[in-house]
């Protein structure tokens, strides 16, 4: 039998008891329409197991203002007396109300509460200091998710090897990096650390650690501890409901530490503040992963959720925080320190040096260190400590198998690129630039006329944002290029950093990459190494810091732990934000009531990501009218929305007569019928009756992990009150990239019940012509009205973004190939 022409090749451990597997992804797009609006949530009723939202929306406001079961009470007599004349609610008291609230928090593993007395020697803090610890066992949560049949259908319990396969041959030189389990690591520890039971199979159960600090009301800083389960699918696992995160706990400090402000503090007195913060965090962190321990070396048998047992392995994996934390967490200097990176022993003054390698940092060489500074005198032992990075702490995970604290480090996004390297350094140093040459209205009124594209944050005066959320500065990323180009002076080195860290953002945020990706995104490192080095001499900019650094270990991150979205901090903040709304007047020490927050937490995120899935699809009422498929085409991979009434190709003339664009329409669309689709013929005495329409659902399969994805494409010159045309890439013969821009979306009625589904599109065209400063960033030039060609919709390939080269020459665009993933390897035709 012969092999698809491409593949994935599937190799799983001999544990998992699967044949290897040939995944095909040449098969077509599904044959379903798509539905007029964007995909629904997994769970259509997000508010379960509250019967209503209006129910959800009471209890999430009861819980949080800690409301009492007669205020509750009081509340609902008044929502059906005084308040409205109808209610949505549907609980009559707060029995009711309970009754939902244990069914929300069923299956969460309840908090239990420890103290310890922690000894610190000090001259100006020592003392004993008493923490109360409030937790959840970490292996009863994972326990919970393993044994869970529901979840064993989105569960890997063993490693695999992926590689994608090209012209129907296996090879396994291009392999691919997706979950943790197509990781290196997770394949090192099946094949050699895990022991060989001839009873039951050993398996690996790898979890991921998510710490932040945070204020979860206005006087108290806590750090919540948040666990995934890296066996649950990404999806499962990043998202809101079962199988998603689980709070372990808060790690807060003493109210007597809490009352100092480390600001006012100088010397002595900072070091031993520091010292004790450090040995609080660390023994409460030791305390509640306590039960992993044993556990990693020496496994527990459990019966999974597909009936099978296995001895489970617990071990950390991931570690996703912030350099602040992530020093905290690991017991490092800081990032001014000689030695301040996570995962490797490069001195300060070489962070810059994106291709220079360095000692690993591993628990074994950490414990060497300070097994060394025992013998020696204090000065000797803090030269040596410095000269290595980590203070005199033993970390607990030391005593763990499969843990090591510094490889779990991982390359987080948001932090190291989004709000880093872009949003704190070279988005500012080119703010200052603007402001300070008088450009920033001009740059600001560019970026106002930028073309809208859905999922895109419209920023129409970004020079003026002084602090914002990542997504933010990435979306300004996104769009700086087309703005900036002519404003700056010829060969700026500043437009050629932003086009590098376009393409270097676009190829680290994929969820699915393959070696060759990562051989290109290696070679975009490089080109933006050469980047910082320009402005640095241009401009004095300093690159020497640990955020750019940082980026020397995102390869090897994907290579053994899994794409970005694995280890992103950001799916992780957004169950933080819950918890502080939920944390707020309400003392923390109710071990019910705690569990009856992160229950509402849980509710409110999947309802909130429920709302947001209505609003993305920005629909317009008229828009969720779609039309059915053409009686002729059995298979479609489009859909035609917001349907307006039939008109003759001449009344249309008459009424458009003003647009070059519609000069002659019936004769050139009776032209184009009898050329392209000769097998209608249409005498000139019959008639033609066209329907508009001004939404268009385009289905194809996405160049990022082969799965189906879906386009929302617009022509309409009223859309929420301004012009929306948007662009496509389109099927040709002379051109492998041919793109046109919208003008005109209808279905063409023939005689005879016959129907073609058209579009008229402005076309695009490959130009010589060269901005001021010249990128690979791909340029076309736009044709007039009166070039308008007409298109059969079935050579649609998807959406395209083209945005107008602002104060350059008439009609020059750029391809905005970094407006997401399959665009960017689609149009640079990778693998």
């Amino acid at each position: 039998m012969q092999l698809p022409e491409r593949f994935i090749f599937v190799k799983h451990h001999p544990h998992s008891d699967k044949p290897n597997e040939i995944i095909a992804l040449d098969s077509a797009i599904s044959s379903d329409s798509p539905e007029p609006a964007a995909k629904s949530p997994p769970d259509e009723h997000p508010w379960a197991p509250f019967r209503c939202l209006a129910d959800a929306t009471f209890a999430y406001r009861c819980v949080s203002r800690r409301m009492s079961n007669r205020e509750v009470d009081e509340d609902l007599k008044l929502l059906r007396t005084e308040w409205t004349d109808q209610t949505h609610v549907t609980f009559r008291n707060h029995r009711d109300m309970e009754r939902a609230l244990d069914a929300a928090r069923e299956g969460n593993v309840r908090f239990r509460t420890t103290r310890v007395s922690i000894h610190f020697e000090g001259r100006e803090l020592g003392g004993t200091y008493d923490v109360e610890i409030k937790f959840r066992d970490p292996w009863e949560v994972m326990t919970r998710w393993l044994r869970d049949e529901s979840l064993a259908p989105v569960s890997s319990w063993f490693s695999q090897e992926r590689y994608l396969c090209m012209e129907h041959e296996i090879s396994f030189s291009n392999r691919l990096y997706e979950e943790p389990c197509t990781g290196t690591t997770w394949g090192a520890v099946d094949q050699d650390a895990l022991p060989v039971s001839e009873k039951y199979p050993a398996c690996y159960v790898p979890g991921h650690v998510w710490l932040d600090k945070g204020l979860v009301s206005t006087k108290v800083k806590m750090h919540p501890f948040l666990l995934r389960g890296c066996w649950i699918e990404s999806a499962t696992r990043n998202g809101s409901g079962n199988g998603g995160a689980a709070l372990l706990g808060f790690v807060l400090m003493p109210a007597a530490l809490r009352e100092i402000d480390p600001k006012t503090l100088k010397g002595v007195r900072r070091s031993e503040y520091d010292g004790l913060k450090r040995k609080i965090y660390h023994t409460v962190c030791r305390v509640v992963m306590a039960s992993l321990e044993r556990r990693s070396r020496n496994g527990e048998a459990l019966r999974f959720g597909d009936g099978v047992v296995r001895v489970a392995h617990p071990g950390i994996l991931i570690e996703s925080m912030d350099f602040e934390e992530m020093a905290a967490w690991l017991a490092i200097r800081n990032s001014r320190s000689n030695h301040p990176c996570p995962k490797c022993l490069v001195h300060h003054k070489d962070l810059h040096k994106l291709f220079q390698r360095s000692e690993h940092r591993t628990s074994q060489s950490m414990q060497c260190v300070l097994t060394r500074a025992v013998d020696l005198n204090a000065t000797e032992r803090e030269e040596l400590l410095r000269s290595y990075g980590p203070h005199n702490f033993e970390h607990f995970l030391w005593n763990f198998d499969h843990s090591d604290p510094y490889a779990a480090a991982s390359y987080d996004l948001l932090h190291y690129f989004d709000g880093g390297k872009w949003g704190r350094h070279v988005w500012v140093l080119i703010k200052e630039y603007l402001q300070s040459n008088g450009l920033a209205s001009r740059f600001n009124d560019y970026m106002n006329q930028f073309v809208r594209w859905r999922g895109l944050k419209h920023i129409s005066s970004p020079t003026t944002i002084d602090y914002s959320e990542g997504q933010t500065f990435v979306d300004i990323l996104k769009c700086a290029l087309p703005c900036l180009v002519q404003l700056l002076p010829r060969n700026s080195c500043l437009v050629r950093i932003v086009r590098a860290m376009q393409k270097v953002r676009i190829m680290l945020g994929l969820s699915v990459t393959t070696r060759t990706r990562l051989d290109h995104l290696n070679d975009l490192v490089r080109q933006y190494e050469d980047a910082c080095n320009e402005v640095f001499k241009a401009l004095e900019k300093d690159f020497n810091f640990l955020k750019q650094h940082s980026l020397t270990h995102a390869i090897e991150d994907f290579m053994s732990k899994g794409t970005s979205r694995n280890m992103n901090t950001r799916v992780g903040e957004g169950f933080q934000q819950e918890v502080e709304k939920m944390y707020q007047k309400t003392n923390g020490k109710n071990a019910e009531h705690q569990a009856s927050k992160e229950a509402m937490a849980r509710v409110q995120m999947a309802i909130d990501e429920w709302r947001l899935c209505q609003q993305d699809t920005e629909l317009e009422d008229n828009e969720r009218t779609v039309i059915p498929v053409a009686s002729e085409t059995s298979s479609v991979h489009w859909t035609l929305g917001s349907p307006a009434p039939h008109v003759s190709p001449h009344r249309l003339e008459s009424e458009l007569s003003n647009d070059p664009a519609f000069r002659d329409f019936n004769v050139r669309l009776r032209e184009y019928i009898a050329r392209h689709h000769p097998m209608h013929q249409i005498r000139l005495e019959q008639q033609i009756q066209i329907q508009q329409c001004k939404v268009l659902y385009v289905e194809y399969q996405s160049e990022v992990d082969w799965r189906s994805a879906r386009d929302i494409l617009r022509c309409n010159p009223h859309f929420h009150g301004a012009p929306r045309f948007d662009s496509v890439i389109y099927e040709d013969d002379d051109d492998p990239l041919a793109m046109g821009q919208f003008h005109f979306i209808f279905r063409c009625h023939l005689p005879g019940d016959v129907a073609l589904d058209l579009a008229m599109i402005q076309p695009f065209r490959r130009t010589t012509w060269q901005p001021n400063t010249r990128t690979d960033c791909p340029i076309r030039e736009r044709l007039p009205l009166n070039r308008c060609q007409f298109i059969a919709l079935e050579h649609i390939v998807r959406g395209a973004l083209l945005s107008p080269i602002f104060g350059g020459k008439d009609g020059m665009h750029y391809i905005m190939d970094c407006i997401d993933e399959d665009m960017y390897l689609r149009v640079n035709n990778l693998n």
